[in-house]
């Protein structure tokens, strides 16, 4: 690296052969200063004045390459200017470049960038990573456990998380997984980027969760089945449902997606009255007091869950 020119290392990040059919334009603010010292000229031929300085702390990538001996104005080698200032050509496109370079600037100078989807996200990171923002990826990843994510693409957040190796993260994305079947999460490309031991490792720890929910049966005397007190059929209790009956089903249900959210859902709901039966007056009460019997088991749920561990490889 010492040994080679700006002109070859800035080649690694060149942009496609095209790049040079528009037009460049300047980024709109805070990306159009005067006072900074170099442009990076993206994909779609948008230019990002920045600071050498910012990018050197940021990214040793570009702190080498600052270091590098300059070519002079008129050295043959010298390149493009604009504004007096260096053009380094980079291969994003000027969405993903605005996005990073944000995340390397000072909080007083822009606003956190908002990452509106996991494609976005992976292209930012992926640019971080080629060039080895390693506090600018992590900090990306630590974002990606936002509801919006997780409730739409649960299993994709997985698999980032695990590829960069943020525990936290993945036990958060782990966790949320549990929501399904072990077989209901369809493919997705991210997986390619984890190996088959890291994702035995989340099938492992969703049948754990599973299998531990037996654990309840402990704890059955402190949660009895609400009463209905019904005055029309005159029935105590979920009638037609017995207890054990209903105990049964809870575990049963919670061995294939082990959360609370489970016993919540009203498909579940629906099926325990449909097997609760007894009159018109009971079926109106029933989801009610299903689902506030249900709220109260959450803290045993939840602790179970506590306390199994996902095995995380780490390097």
């Amino acid at each position: 690296m010492a040994q080679a020119d700006v002109s070859q290392v800035k080649g690694l990040v060149a942009g496609p052969s095209d790049v040079h059919c528009l037009e460049p334009v300047d980024a709109d603010a805070p990306f159009d200063r005067s006072s900074a010292d170099v442009i990076l000229r993206t994909a779609d031929n948008v230019d990002f004045r920045f600071y050498k300085l910012l990018l050197s702390l940021a990214s040793p990538f570009f702190a080498n390459m600052f270091a590098l001996p300059q070519p002079t104005p008129l050295d043959s080698a010298a390149d493009e200017t604009k504004y007096g200032l260096p053009i380094i050509p980079v291969s994003e496109k000027s969405i993903i470049m605005r996005k990073l370079l944000s995340f390397c600037s000072p909080i007083y100078d822009t606003d956190a960038p908002t990452l509106e989807n996991l494609d976005i996200v992976m292209s930012v990171l992926d640019a971080a990573d080629k060039y080895d923002m390693k506090r600018v990826g992590k900090f990306i990843v630590s974002l990606i456990t936002a509801p919006h994510f997780l409730e739409k693409e649960p299993m994709r957040v997985f698999a980032i998380a695990c590829r960069y190796r943020a525990q936290e993260e993945t036990t958060v994305a782990a966790r949320y997984m549990l929501r399904f079947a072990v077989w209901e999460p369809t493919y997705v490309a991210e997986l390619d980027f984890i190996s088959g031991s890291d994702y035995q490792r989340l099938v492992k720890y969703h049948a754990s969760c599973g299998q531990a929910m037996s654990q309840l049966m402990r704890i059955w005397p402190a949660f009895p089945l609400p009463p209905l007190d019904c005055k029309f059929c005159r029935k105590k209790g979920i009638s037609r449902l017995s207890v054990k009956e209903y105990q049964d089903s809870v575990i049963e249900a919670l061995r294939l997606r082990p959360c609370i959210e489970t016993l919540l859902r009203q498909e579940w709901i629906d099926a325990m009255v449909r097997r609760a039966g007894s009159c018109q007056n009971c079926r109106e009460r029933v989801p009610r007091k299903l689902a506030e019997y249900v709220r109260e088991l959450t803290i045993p749920v939840e602790q179970i869950i506590s306390e199994v561990r996902l095995e995380l490889k780490s390097y």
